[in-house]
């Protein structure tokens, strides 16, 4: 079984997205070649969603995540569904949804009710991904970023910066009942050592992506994480409540 990702732009190896597919499934990913940081870019890669939607199809999707957390988040929870359930219904029924709606669902499933939001994004973006989660039924304790605005500070991250700033702003938000970690992808390692360490349910986007994918298309759940053991059929296309 064959489902797609639609990446915003160089993927970067190696990813979890290796360690997270099972054998009797394939992951088909395109990309937009979006130039992080320009102007423009994002409304361009919004013009250039439905030919590689089309793409995957052709080559056997039958259901597709939408990568790029700033273009889901900027636009908002209501118009995210709204547009991709659309290109869903234009597309023979495909489900197709974005990367932020389906960490929503996973958060939502796990029973996170307030979870910390780390990124790797500036107060802007994250303010937009709290009220983009928030309309999605996740209320975060709290959001912090680390402030990357182009490919080059993004590129410059590691894991580790992602787990001594999860670190810090635990301790500062003690009320928090899960993580959510965006969006570089190799951070699921670090989802573990923070289930491990802290006792909190933890998802990073391409572990939700994956997630929803394989409960979308009706197949079993096995992998890293308390995400995957958990039955969850039938996920559906758009995080809707």
């Amino acid at each position: 079984m064959k489902f797609g990702c639609i990446a915003p732009s160089v993927i970067s190896l190696p990813w979890d997205l290796h360690a997270l597919v099972p054998d009797n499934a394939q992951a088909l990913t395109v990309t937009l070649n979006v130039r992080n940081g320009l102007p423009g870019e994002h409304e361009r890669a919004l013009d250039n969603m439905p030919r590689a939607a089309d793409v995957l199809i052709d080559e056997g999707a039958k259901a597709i995540v939408v990568m790029g957390v700033p273009v889901a988040a900027r636009r908002g929870y209501a118009e995210d569904c709204a547009r991709l359930n659309a290109l869903t219904e234009a597309r023979g029924a495909v489900p197709i949804i974005s990367s932020l709606a389906a960490s929503a669902l996973a958060l939502r499933h796990l029973g996170a009710k307030r979870p910390l939001f780390i990124t790797q994004y500036d107060d802007e973006v994250n303010a937009a991904i709290v009220a983009f989660c928030r309309a999605a039924g996740v209320e975060a304790a709290g959001c912090v970023g680390l402030g990357a605005g182009n490919a080059a500070q993004v590129n410059a991250l590691s894991v580790a910066d992602y787990e001594a700033l999860t670190k810090s702003a635990l301790a500062r938000h003690p009320g928090a009942d899960g993580v959510f970690l965006s969006a570089r992808g190799n951070l699921l390692s670090l989802t573990a050592k923070i289930e491990a360490t802290f006792g909190l349910p933890a998802v990073e986007q391409v572990q939700a992506s994956v997630w929803w994918a394989l409960s979308t298309l009706g197949m079993k759940l096995s992998g890293p994480g308390r995400l995957f053991p958990a039955d969850f059929p039938n996920a559906g296309g758009a995080a809707q409540s």
